[in-house]
């Protein structure tokens, strides 16, 4: 077998034994290099590499192949918004715990330089950046720059979705490496249906997740969602369950 051959991250799992998921974290980490290729960006492995990564230290290897059921380099003990590829379901029953859940993960997000997005409705989109500007007063400055975006939601799952790929590749041609996102998800429950909730978060994890090293929270307002659709957002996060007291706030 040809020592520069490409293989994708199907491919390239199975010659290392471990998840899809694992690979994407550990390029989005920068620990294992990949390339990108069309228009999706879809990741390609060097056979090269492979071989590399595997005859690692041992203690190196130790850290690093460690696969989901284990946790990537204890993430545990890793605040949430630092684990690049993780897609997050946050509960709030009160808007204070709103903004409990919102406010810091955006805002190590801009101190870490990454391009962050708020989605939601004109209120809350208002109530949140004001929360975030009493802590930091350049916040006007973030959001001229296009370090912070603000918006509405798209009116279906497939334009949201869209919405996403086209402005994050346009970040990473600027030199961007990291996005964070904010989604409440109340606002685009009042355009679609329960149903189309899910086809979100779906195409959010198959198409933006795996191409980006973005890292995602998802609010829901336990106060206006049926238990069901609380349930099904929960199933649609499995990696929440890796930091399930945080992801609640009153």
């Amino acid at each position: 077998m040809d020592a520069i051959e490409l293989l994708d991250i199907g491919e390239a799992a199975q010659f290392l034994n471990v998840s899809e998921t694992s690979l994407r974290r550990w390029t989005n980490a920068g620990i294992l290099p990949c390339l990108r290729i069309g228009r999706r960006r879809e990741r390609r492995f060097r056979r090269a590499d492979l071989v590399a990564f595997m005859e690692q230290p041992a203690v190196q290897s130790q850290e690093k192949w460690r696969d989901d059921s284990m946790g990537f380099q204890d993430q545990t003990a890793e605040a949430v918004a630092e684990i690049h590829g993780n897609h997050l379901c946050g509960i709030y029953g009160t808007d204070a715990g709103r903004l409990d859940l919102a406010v810091p993960f955006l805002l190590e997000g801009l101190e870490k330089n990454s391009v962050c997005f708020l989605v939601a409705p004109s209120d809350v989109l208002k109530d949140v950046a004001q929360a975030m500007k009493e802590k930091r007063p350049s916040l006007d400055s973030d959001i001229e720059a296009g370090r912070l975006i603000l918006t509405e939601h798209q009116k279906t799952p497939a334009a949201q979705c869209r919405f996403f790929e086209i402005a994050m590749k346009k970040a990473e041609d600027e030199g961007v490496d990291s996005f964070r996102v904010v989604g409440d998800m109340w606002g685009l429950r009042l355009l679609v249906s329960a149903s189309e909730m899910v086809e979100l978060e779906l195409g959010f994890e198959s198409l933006i997740v795996p191409n980006f090293p973005v890292v995602a929270l998802c609010a829901y307002d336990a106060r206006k969602f049926t238990g069901v659709e609380l349930l099904d957002a929960l199933k649609d996060h499995a990696d929440t369950f890796k930091f399930p007291m945080r992801m609640l706030a009153d």
